[in-house]
């Protein structure tokens, strides 16, 4: 990864003193790293740390004003879905404005879809969320119901490698507003 975190010095033509912000490394989905805690209601007291010194992601609970995660959630069953959305919105600061965004695979209904083939030519199933199903998530679910705005479409996924003629793939585009 820190690979990747070099290269986009470069296609920005940026360097770590101008863009001092740490790659930090850790499992989403374990608590020792980011800790699922319910969505804070007031400011925090404290001031954020430095990022410099952050190690874990859950020393940055309520301190984080966006959020942005793309083409990951479709990666994890509907239970690690709701574990990672609920450590997500741990970190959202409370201040109305204060946003999580992202896209993944979705669909019309909430469910399994068929995903890739695997190497053995077994094919991956996916877990997707549909517009509703997303916005009921978030709205009541990880958030008490009414202090998010949740907006979500379903969008057609352009570009990637070749896909059989006539498939289609569905992004649920989305956010999460403070209110």
């Amino acid at each position: 990864m820190l690979a990747l975190w070099d290269h986009g010095y470069r296609l920005f033509k940026d360097t770590p003193e101008k863009f001092p912000v740490p790659f930090i490394a850790g499992d989403s989905l374990d608590p020792t790293f980011l800790e699922p805690v319910p969505p804070f209601t007031v400011p925090p007291s404290t001031a954020a740390p430095a990022l410099s010194s952050v190690k874990r992601l859950s020393e940055l609970h309520s301190h984080v004003s966006a959020i942005q995660l793309s083409a990951v959630f479709h990666l994890f069953d509907e239970e690690k879905q709701l574990h990672l959305a609920r450590a997500l919105a741990g970190l959202l600061s409370p201040v109305p404005g204060s946003m999580i965004l992202g896209w993944h695979a979705g669909q019309e209904e909430k469910g399994f879809k068929e995903g890739p083939k695997r190497a053995d030519g077994s094919t991956m199933q996916i877990f997707c969320h549909s517009p509703q199903s997303w916005k009921d998530l978030w709205d009541g679910v990880v958030f008490p119901k009414g202090t998010v705005r949740v907006e979500a479409e379903l969008t057609e996924l352009t570009g990637g490698p070749p896909r059989p003629e006539g498939l289609s793939i569905l992004k649920l585009v989305w956010s999460v507003t403070r209110l």
